[in-house]
């Protein structure tokens, strides 16, 4: 962002925050309910919370502060409230009211700025706080929506809620998270129900002697997601499974496009028109409807709203989704038994089912892909610098992270480290980057490593150049708590030894599971500091680095990491799992 188009953001922001202040309802809502959209949340999601304050801005900010103190005025507390969200995040905020109290006009926009935690960040702790704050909101949302009988109330409520709601910067903590997703479970079938989009159903008993399944798989549209889904559906018994394939229709030809050896039919859903949607899926008369993208991060994405009801016998998610759906139309959970704790079956509301080893098995769509040359004086690095590279998520990395990697850093003066955050499979727009970088920069200089160590890889248009620079590489950082999965696939392809930190949920395991599958437990970890050690000695003895090197090339050769599917297990759960639910349902 350039200096006047900040002047600007701030002058804006200011000119928001005294319409606020002024306390009128009246004038409050039409900035929430512009035809041009939501004001105040255009202004929070513009990332000018990470400015620093002016004295302008600490001057609002405690007449703010002050009225949510002394002020007696709901109406003023909330509008004080909303002008202070400009300038904070939610989670640092006393509010002094509870939703119940909130003018109806306001209640959308409220319930979404409690909501609105910062995409990435820069104090210890933070994130674990935000977490905290998001999951005493929704616990508050929910008790307020299910105890209040008043329609107007409900309605503005569950709007806020499915718009504001989403949990990638925070569901990185390693947590169990059941409690959260079940109330979020709640308020998106409330919300189903109000605007009469359900379309349940009661399947029909199946045919005794019937011997086909019918397998129908809601498609993702990332290249990771497609690439989880199809490793779970090769080996799958074919003579077994018929595969139909839902695409979105906004984008039918391409999603199709990654699933065309796989399924043997395709069906477009109409993702503007969610009952319509489920309408088509039910009448497929399906035994399974697999769920293949994340259906537990933001609540109106149109393959949660439909796995919100019963539309299939038997509903199945993987691990595409972080964590438990807490929906009480999704039957089993797969993953595999690496991925997992001994008592993971606390942290879900579906029956857990475990294939052997790990469940991180990607087969990409398109063949494989040959690594782009690229030289380390492209990248700006010295050909005698060590070489550490990360693709970890700019919404996996947290000041936990950075500070472990400024620590490798400080030990090893001659190590470099460069980064692709900026992943287009969580997001293809990154609008808070300049800010995170910055936070980077900061945190190394206070352990004395120069910018110059630092290299940042914009988004690519396909894996083909970070395979280029993971062949130039020594090591891969994996991030934690929240692990990577399918982006650790492609330092194991370059021979690129991985280091990464075991946590105890699931998705705070997944790398760990992978090594430990094909026999690369050395390089997990189960503490930062054990972290630390790993990797300061691996880069300190190039003899021990050569030998990983070459242990993670001979495994990816004779593994065919990427060639291997997990259908045949897949296919034995879905079948134990749709015996079960018919047995039940006869009962």
């Amino acid at each position: 962002m350039d200096s006047d188009s900040e002047r600007r953001l701030r002058e804006l922001r200011l000119n928001l925050a005294e319409v606020c202040l002024e306390g009128r309802v009246d004038r409050v809502a039409a900035l929430c309910r512009n035809p041009a959209g939501d004001a105040l949340m255009t202004m929070i999601n513009s990332g000018v919370r990470h400015l620093a304050m002016t004295k302008a801005d600490q001057a609002v900010a405690e007449r703010c502060h002050r009225i949510l103190s002394v002020e007696h005025d709901v109406a003023r507390k909330v509008a004080a409230y909303l002008a202070l969200s400009l300038f904070s995040f939610p989670h640092g905020i006393e509010r002094s009211f509870d939703i119940v109290d909130v003018p109806t006009p306001l209640l959308s926009t409220v319930v979404k700025v409690m909501l609105a935690v910062p995409p990435f960040f820069t104090r210890d702790g933070a994130r674990r706080r935000a977490l905290a704050h998001v999951e005493a909101t929704v616990q508050e949302v929910h008790k307020a929506v299910t105890v209040i009988d008043e329609a107007d109330f409900r309605t503005e409520v569950l709007n806020g809620f499915m718009d504001g709601y989403s949990v990638t910067a925070i569901y990185a903590e390693d947590v169990p998270l059941r409690a959260l997703a079940q109330r979020r479970a709640d308020l998106i079938r409330m919300y189903i129900d109000a605007n009469g989009l359900a379309r349940d159903v009661a399947p029909t008993p199946r045919d005794i002697a019937e011997t086909t399944v019918r397998l129908g798989i809601l498609c993702p549209g990332t290249i990771s997601e497609t690439a989880a889904v199809r490793g779970h559906l090769a080996g799958l018994d074919r003579n077994i499974f018929q595969i139909i394939a839902f695409v979105p229709d906004e984008a039918a030809t391409t999603v199709s496009a990654g699933f065309e050896d796989i399924a043997d039919d395709f069906i477009a859903l109409p993702v503007g028109d969610i009952a319509q949607a489920a309408d088509i899926v039910a009448g497929e008369s399906l035994d399974v409807l697999m769920m293949g993208a994340n259906a537990t991060n933001t609540c109106r994405f149109p393959w949660t709203l439909l796995m919100a009801q019963r539309l299939a016998r038997l509903q199945v998610a993987m691990h595409s989704c972080s964590l438990t759906t807490g929906f009480p139309t999704v039957d089993m959970f797969i993953n595999g038994k690496l991925n997992e704790p001994d008592d993971a079956a606390d942290d879900y509301t579906e029956e857990l089912g475990l294939t052997p080893g790990s469940s991180n098995h990607y087969i990409f769509s398109g063949g494989a892909v040959a690594p782009a040359t690229i030289s380390r004086e492209q990248l700006g690095v010295p050909d005698a610098a060590l070489l550490l590279v990360s693709g970890a998520n700019f919404f996996k990395i947290g000041p936990d992270l950075i500070n472990t990697w400024a620590r490798i850093l400080e030990s090893t003066p001659s190590a470099h480290l460069l980064m692709y955050p900026f992943n287009p499979n969580w997001t293809t727009h990154y609008p808070h980057k300049e800010g995170f970088l910055r936070f980077v920069q900061e945190r190394f200089a206070e352990r004395g490593v120069g910018v110059d160590r630092l290299h940042v890889l914009e988004a690519q248009h396909d894996r083909s150049p970070i395979l280029g620079v993971l062949k130039l590489s020594d090591l891969y950082l994996d991030s934690f708590p929240y692990s990577g999965a399918v982006s650790l696939m492609d330092p194991l392809s370059m021979g690129c030894p991985p280091v990464v930190r075991e946590g105890h949920t699931a998705r705070c395991r997944q790398s760990a599971a992978l090594l430990r599958e094909i026999g690369l437990d050395v390089l997990v970890t189960r503490s930062t500091e054990d972290y630390i050690t790993v990797v300061t000695r691996l880069l300190q003895d190039h003899v021990l680095r050569r030998e990983m090197s070459e242990a993670v090339r001979d495994v990816t050769k004779y593994a065919h990491l990427q060639e291997q599917g997990i259908g045949q297990h897949v296919g034995d759960l879905l079948l134990a799992g749709l015996k079960k639910k018919l047995k039940t349902a006869a009962i």
